[in-house]
C-alpha cells in the first residue's frame, strides 16, 4: 500500500464517527436553531477525534488558514461555517459499526482504544501547559487528538489487529517514521497547516516537546505506570515546566479518570484501568485476530464477500475462486466474475499434476504476481493447460489455506482491457485473501 495512494483513498471519502457521539450530534442539531449551541458542538468534536477530523477537513483547504498557519479554535470554526452548513454537514454523518462497516468487533475496540488515548493525551497536555502558566492550549489539544488518527484509519482500512505496537506497525508498513506519516497526513487531507507547527518536522519548541511526551505517556500506559522507562518522560516534563514529578503524574491520573467518567466508547476506560493496575508483571489479554472462519458457512460467506470486493472495489475484471477437491486432487471453479458464457474454464477441472505451476503454487500458502514478461516465462516453463485458457493478460494468484489444509485458489486479472495490476492493487488482493485465514 503506497502512502500517497492510501491518503488519496482516505481523502476521497468521509469516515464514520463513534456511535454515542453521533446520537448526541443528532440530538444537538435537531433542536430549534435558537437552541443549537456551538459550544456544545465544539465539545462533542473535542471528545471524538473522528468527528474533529470531519470538521477540520472542511477548513483545512482554506487559503486564509494556510497563509496564517493558524489553528482556529473548534468553536470559531463552527461559527465561520455557519449554523446551516454545520447542521447540513453533521446531518450526513454515520456511526462506526462492526456489521454495517464489515469491521471485526476487535478492530473497532482497538480503534476506540486509540481514540481514547488521544483524548487522554489532549487532557494531559492541557494540564501540563496550565501548570507551566500557559493558558493558550487548544492548538496542542487539537494536535493531540489528531496524532493517532492515521493509525486509527490504518486499523479500519486493514480490518485486522496489528502484530507489532500499532504506531511501529504503521511506520514499518510505509517504510517511514510515524512522525513523517503524520506530517504527510496533515498535508494530504488537508488539515489546517498550523498543525505542522506542532506535528511537523520544523524547528523544535517546548510545546512540541511536551506534546510528544504527552502522546508517549498516554499511548504506553498499559506497559505499567511503575516502570522506570515510562517515568523517564514524566521526569523530563517536570524539568520543562518547573513542577514536581508528582504534580506531573497527578495530571496523567486526572486525565485518565476524566476520560473514563465521560467515555465516548467502552475503550475510553482502558487508560484508567491501566493507571489503576497494581504494580507487577502484567500482560494485557491478547485480543483475537481477525474473525476466525470456523464453520463452512462462514468461510463461504467470507469468500463471496472477498469476490465482491475484488470485483466492485478493486475493479479486477475477472475474479475466479477454485475450490480444492480432495478426492480428485484438483481445483474446480466455484465462483467467478467476468468469464464469458461458454468459456472453457467454467467447467474445466485443473489437475494438480506434480511439477505443474498450480501444484507448486498450491503446495503452501503463497501468492504470485505475473506481469506480462513473467507470465511469458511461466508459459514456456510449465506449459500448463491453465495458461492456454486464461489469455495473455498479466494476473495475480494466491492459494488459500485454512491451517495446514488447502481450501482453494483465488485468481484475478484484467482480461478484457489488459490493464496492468499495480502494486497497490496486488497488495490489497493479498491482504483481502489473507484475512480469510484463521492464523493470519
Amino acid at each position: 500500500m503506497d502512502l500517497a495512494n492510501w491518503f488519496q483513498s482516505i481523502a476521497e471519502r468521509r469516515w464514520p464517527i463513534l456511535p454515542s457521539t453521533l446520537l448526541e450530534v443528532r440530538d444537538a442539531c435537531s433542536r430549534h436553531n435558537d437552541l443549537i449551541s456551538f459550544t456544545e458542538l465544539a465539545n462533542l468534536c473535542l471528545s471524538d477525534p473522528l468527528l474533529l477530523f470531519d470538521l477540520l477537513r472542511v477548513v483545512g483547504s482554506s487559503r486564509a488558514l494556510q497563509r496564517n498557519e493558524s489553528i482556529p479554535s473548534v468553536e470559531q470554526t463552527l461559527m465561520l461555517m455557519g449554523l446551516e452548513a454545520v447542521v447540513h454537514r453533521f446531518g450526513k454523518l454515520n456511526a462506526m459499526q462492526p456489521v454495517a462497516d464489515k469491521l471485526d468487533a476487535e478492530v473497532v475496540d482497538a480503534v476506540e482504544d486509540w481514540l481514547g488515548r488521544s483524548r487522554v493525551a489532549a487532557l494531559i497536555i492541557k494540564e501540563w501547559l496550565s501548570i507551566s502558566g500557559e493558558h493558550k492550549v487548544e492548538d496542542c489539544f487539537v494536535a493531540a487528538l489528531v496524532y493517532n488518527l492515521p493509525a486509527c484509519l490504518y486499523l479500519i482500512y486493514r480490518n485486522q489487529l496489528p502484530d507489532k505496537p500499532l504506531l511501529q506497525e504503521v511506520a514499518d508498513h510505509f517504510g517511514s517514521d510515524y512522525s513523517k506519516v503524520l506530517e504527510q497526513f496533515v498535508l494530504a487531507m488537508p488539515l489546517p497547516a498550523g498543525l505542522l507547527n506542532l506535528l511537523g518536522s520544523g524547528a523544535p519548541s517546548k510545546r512540541k516537546q511536551l506534546l510528544k511526551l504527552a502522546m508517549a505517556t498516554a499511548n504506553s500506559l498499559e506497559q505499567g505506570w511503575w516502570r522506570s522507562s515510562w517515568n523517564v518522560g514524566l521526569d523530563l516534563v517536570a524539568k520543562l515546566i518547573g513542577a514536581t514529578p508528582q504534580q506531573v503524574y497527578l495530571g496523567v491520573v486526572q486525565a485518565c479518570l476524566s476520560v473514563a467518567r465521560q467515555p465516548r466508547a467502552a475503550a475510553y476506560t482502558y487508560p484508567a484501568r491501566s493507571i489503576l493496575l497494581i504494580e507487577g508483571e502484567y500482560k494485557r489479554p491478547e485480543l483475537k485476530k481477525a474473525a476466525v472462519l470456523t464453520s463452512p458457512d462462514q468461510l463461504e460467506q467470507g469468500i463471496r464477500e472477498s469476490i465482491r470486493h475484488l470485483s466492485n472495489d478493486l475493479k479486477f475484471e475477472r475474479v475466479l475462486f477454485y475450490r480444492y477437491d480432495h478426492d480428485s486432487h484438483s481445483l474446480r471453479l466455484k465462483y467467478q466474475v467476468g468469464l464469458a458464457e461458454g468459456h472453457a474454464l467454467r467447467k474445466l477441472p485443473l489437475e494438480l499434476e506434480p511439477g505443474s505451476f498450480l501444484a507448486l503454487l498450491s503446495s503452501k500458502a503463497q501468492s504470485f504476481h505475473a506481469p506480462e514478461s513473467v507470465r511469458n516465462q511461466l508459459v514456456r516453463k510449465y506449459e500448463d493447460d491453465f495458461f492456454e485458457h486464461i489469455g495473455d493478460s498479466e494476473f495475480a494468484i494466491m492459494s488459500l489455506y485454512l491451517g495446514h489444509r488447502l481450501a482453494g485458489v483465488f485468481y484475478v486479472d484484467n482480461g478484457r482491457s489488459g490493464r496492468n495490476i499495480d502494486d497497490t492493487s496486488y497488495h490489497r488482493f493479498k491482504e483481502l485473501v489473507a484475512r480469510l485465514t484463521p492464523h493470519h
